[in-house]
């Protein structure tokens, strides 16, 4: 009886390892053929980002700078040539970032030079242009007009069904050589919010607007502009 359990444990031990010889030649075999393992590479789409990635970073960059230049001290100055001071934003309120003092409605400070040349004074272009990092403005960005006659296949029509994306510069034309211009920061529906200079108080200020992308488009507060459209950076 002893003798014949010896001969079964005989047979089973060289059977378990044939088995587990030919185990590992295929997981082996296998290995060397590429089968799939635990630990798999991503797709290399997923490791290179979306062509308008860097677009969209670009805009918020735009957004990010417009935003920061409404709640910082802007240096400003009352007369030409004259000491420079600093503005208080927040003053008179939230929206607001006056850059004069009192009444004085002066239009000397960062963005236009503290106006060095008088006739570039009006400066809601040079802001909109050192918005966009002075990249793909007109040549002359302190004439509003120019954002829908220099920015080429960039300029879109006012319509009521394609609003502006954040990072754009909205235009408006007035009469005779009128205008005025305002950097996009923010989209929801036909709400278009805008952050802008020499608009606002005494309209001296960098100030936060509103506006509604519906019907004839955004309405300035004066009234005496008319929406002409939108000019992308990209």
């Amino acid at each position: 009886m002893n003798s014949r359990r010896l001969r079964n444990r005989s047979l089973v031990l060289p059977t378990a390892v044939v088995l587990l010889a030919l185990t590992l030649t295929g997981a082996t075999a296998a290995l060397a053929e590429g089968a799939p393992t635990a630990v798999t590479m991503a797709p290399a789409a997923w490791a290179t980002p979306e062509p308008d990635g860097a677009v969209t970073a670009e805009r918020q960059k735009i957004v990010e700078r417009a935003l920061s230049a409404l709640t910082t001290p802007k240096r400003f100055r009352l007369t030409r040539g004259g000491p420079v001071h600093l503005s208080r934003p927040g003053h008179p309120d939230r929206d607001t970032n006056y850059l004069g003092k009192g009444n004085s409605n002066a239009n000397l400070n960062e963005y236009n030079g503290f106006a060095g040349n008088p006739n570039q004074r009006p400066w809601c272009g040079f802001f909109a242009a050192r918005m966009w990092a002075n990249r793909g403005v007109p040549a002359d960005p302190g004439n509003s007009r120019a954002w829908r006659s220099g920015t080429g296949d960039r300029w879109h029509p006012y319509a009521a069904d394609r609003p502006p994306q954040p990072g754009d510069v909205l235009m408006w034309a007035g009469r005779n050589h009128a205008g005025h211009v305002a950097v996009v920061v923010g989209v929801s529906g036909t709400r278009v919010t805008t952050v802008e200079g020499n608009t606002g108080y005494h309209n001296d200020s960098i100030a936060r607007q509103r506006y509604e992308w519906t019907g004839a488009g955004p309405v300035l507060k004066d009234r005496t502009k008319v929406i002409q459209g939108f000019a992308s950076r990209f």
